[in-house]
């Protein structure tokens, strides 16, 4: 595996680290992390695994590293799958689509994976169902959007086809409580990370390929709540 194969930074036994592009381990300490020590966690949308090692780090008795089929995340794996020899971990590997997730976890980790699914308020409503304890979600927030004090969301921000939404903060918020969680923190997060190399050089937006950062949301809610219905279904 060379350099640019690498998606996360991760930490290894030895001192050194993985040479991944999204370097999130300064993200990590800004979270409002429930207690995870004893827990059964899920970690949605794993890629190489930073956030499923990291929840394992803090003292989680059990995880789950989830991420959809792909050739991008066929890589990934062996990526994940090197990391967690190297740590002599014991986090399980399944392929699932977010709505596909079956079991039941004490806490659900999903970072940066919202903005990527076409159905954001139903994700969050199928994660409530499979959680008995805490959501951590994580999630890039719009900064026009920001200006606005009303509940929105984006399509297709960065303009080059790779988010269905993105969330202002207030948006983002409205979404997890209409799913039926409880909020009960919500934070901002300054970003340590950078877009990989190949990903901003395929991007369409100029801001997005001179490497500049976004803004980030972190948000923490119980499953206490019942989701609100403002439609059916169909509409």
């Amino acid at each position: 595996m060379t350099p640019a194969d690498w998606w996360h930074v991760i930490d290894l036994p030895d001192g050194s680290a993985t040479p991944g592009g999204w370097d999130l381990r300064g993200v990590s300490r800004q979270l409002p992390w429930p207690e995870l020590a004893g827990k059964r966690c899920l970690d949605v949308g794993t890629a190489d695994g930073f956030w499923a090692f990291e929840m394992e780090r803090r003292g989680a008795a059990d995880v789950l590293a989830t991420d959809l089929a792909s050739p991008f995340q066929a890589r990934a794996r062996e990526r994940f799958e090197h990391v967690r020899e190297v740590l002599g971990s014991g986090v399980r590997y399944e392929e699932r689509d977010v709505f596909d997730i079956e079991g039941e976890f004490d806490v659900v980790f999903v970072g940066y994976v919202l903005q990527m699914v076409r159905d954001p308020v139903g994700a969050l409503e199928h994660l409530r169902a499979v959680c008995s304890g805490h959501l951590l979600l994580l999630e890039t927030v719009s900064m026009p959007l920001m200006l606005v004090p009303a509940p929105l969301a984006r399509l297709d921000a960065r303009g080059d086809g790779r988010e269905w939404f993105v969330f202002n903060p207030r948006g983002l918020r409205t979404a997890v409580e209409l799913a039926g969680w409880t909020v009960e923190e919500q934070r901002r997060v300054r970003e340590g990370a950078g877009p990989l190399p190949e990903a901003q050089r395929a991007s369409r937006s100029w801001k997005y390929r001179l490497g500049a950062r976004g803004r980030s949301c972190a948000l923490r809610a119980t499953a206490s709540g019942e989701e609100t219905r403002l439609f059916g279904r169909t509409g």
